[in-house]
């Protein structure tokens, strides 16, 4: 008769099942591929993915040869000759008379919005509000400031004047003696009843 193999205990039977389960994960882990190593397909095509902001629309540039002229309406003008201008400073009153200096300004401008035209000259800052008053590319945006305020001689003076309006870009004029006359005419037009002095 043939030899009988010996019966193994359970605790025997456990320790080998827990050595074959170890080695089936072992094995597993072997084959599947690393989350570094995934398959990728052989037509796949990689695209890189920004890792910047879209950088914002740059601002329009001036034209070149824009100039200086006067309106029929006593103000003056400042863009290439046969165009729209690209700023356009008038003198207007509001219903108590007090004189205004109007500001046009022909660049790109989206409905409804509102900013702040910054106009460096003679040694002065003017900050006119302006809101859209016609959409697109160009748009147009209209303001006005009291003509008596000091800083509205900005446009008045011997030197360049800088007119910058954000996202507008920025036009650089040549000193313009029409201006000074313009802002000095429309001063002296100020009706605004004066206070009276205190006794």
């Amino acid at each position: 008769m043939g030899h009988l193999a010996p019966r193994r205990s359970a605790k025997q039977c456990r320790g080998m099942h827990r050595r074959l389960f170890a080695l089936t994960l072992l094995t597993l882990a072997a084959c599947s591929p690393s989350s570094d190593q995934q398959r990728v397909p052989d037509n796949a095509i990689r695209i890189a993915l920004p890792t910047e902001p879209a950088p914002l629309e740059a601002p329009p540039l001036q034209p070149e040869g824009a100039v200086w002229s006067n309106l029929a309406n006593g103000g003056v003008a400042f863009g290439l000759p046969g165009h729209p201008a690209l700023l356009e400073v008038a003198c207007t009153h509001a219903a108590d008379g007090t004189a205004l200096i109007r500001y046009t300004r022909r660049t790109r401008a989206e409905a409804g919005a509102k900013a702040l035209l910054a106009i460096e000259g003679n040694r002065h800052v003017a900050r006119v509000p302006l809101d859209v008053v016609k959409a697109g590319d160009p748009g147009e945006w209209q303001g006005t400031m009291t003509a008596r305020l000091e800083t509205a001689g900005a446009i008045k003076g011997g030197a360049d004047m800088t007119a910058t309006l954000p996202g507008g870009g920025a036009l650089k004029m040549p000193p313009y003696s029409g201006a000074g006359a313009l802002l000095d005419s429309c001063r002296a037009s100020d009706v605004k009843p004066k206070p009276e002095p205190k006794p």
